[in-house]
């Protein structure tokens, strides 16, 4: 079985014909959201209660959940109805356990890909480690969340999982920066800038490349539309460090060559001030921006 979860949610039999096990429901698919989420951990009877009802459960919220369990397990039956066929959805300490088994979960594979990739940066060979992120990031199917209701918990899931994929595809690009590749970024960067034009990291990085690139004016552009709009929606301005940046392109100074022959670090965590300037938590799963870890690598 094949379990899908990086957009649109699906379930599909491993057969020929792919046969669709996917819930319609909503409450079945928040509940199996939920437990593709907690792939092969417990969800608790209160986590349950807590995400499909919040505060407002009804009297026989227990009472449904099991209802819903039961009828979950006649869906993802493995082989169908049949006698001795393993059951996917277990009982277990006050709550249910959804078993997954290796390859089936797209998010188990994007996980894999996003640790591995990462890793390879961090051991020096960002192409490895670009091309195993870009592997990842190629998963996402449509924006984060699944097309189900989301309670305080999914919400929650999700978000979490929005800000990694975020902060993964600023490793990503600056580690193909690093590789000289800012000409084939520029596209994607002005896109992804277009999405969220305060995204003071991946303007940083928008930045660079296009002043690689022999757009000097561009980058003073970008820079300046950066400035509006934290002002306009923020009521603040750029980050000091992202000020030095623009100094420096400005300058045209050496270290802000590609990588034959100079090298840019971009570090928007410096003086104990926050990388980047996240929006209030939405309720549901959206596009939340998240601080990165440490320095956001540019080019080397």
């Amino acid at each position: 079985m094949r379990f899908s979860i990086l957009g649109p949610m699906s379930v599909t039999e491993n057969t020929e014909k792919g046969d669709d096990r996917t819930p319609s429901a909503p409450k079945h698919r928040q509940m199996l959201a939920l437990l593709l989420l907690n792939a092969n951990r417990v969800v608790s009877m209160a986590q349950f209660v807590e995400e499909l009802w919040e505060y407002s459960p009804p009297p026989r919220a227990v009472a449904a959940v099991h209802t819903y369990v039961m009828q979950l397990r006649r869906i993802l039956q493995d082989g169908g109805p049949a006698a001795g066929a393993p059951v996917r959805l277990l009982t277990r300490d006050q709550g249910y356990l959804l078993r997954v088994r290796d390859g089936e979960l797209d998010l188990h594979t994007y996980e894999h890909l996003i640790r591995a990739g990462r890793a390879a940066i961090d051991e020096g060979s960002p192409a490895s480690g670009a091309r195993q992120l870009r592997a990842a990031h190629a998963m996402w199917s449509g924006s984060s969340g699944v097309d189900a209701p989301a309670g305080p918990l999914l919400s929650a899931a999700f978000a979490a999982l929005e800000r990694d994929r975020a902060d993964s595809l600023v490793q990503r690009v600056g580690a193909e920066l690093r590789l000289g590749r800012h000409h084939e970024l520029l596209a994607e960067l002005s896109a992804l800038v277009h999405l969220d034009p305060t995204d003071e990291r991946l303007t940083g990085q928008l930045m660079l490349a296009l002043y690689r690139s022999g757009r000097q004016a561009d980058a003073l552009d970008v820079f300046h539309r950066l400035r509006r709009a934290l002002r306009e929606e923020l009521g603040t301005s750029p980050h000091p460090e992202i000020h030095r940046l623009i100094t420096d392109i400005l300058a045209g100074r050496p270290h802000l060559e590609p990588p034959a022959t100079g090298a840019y670090r971009l570090s928007l965590d410096a003086a104990g001030l926050p990388p980047a300037r996240p929006a209030a938590a939405p309720a549901r799963p959206g596009r939340p921006r998240h601080p990165a870890p440490g320095p956001v690598l540019l080019g080397a």
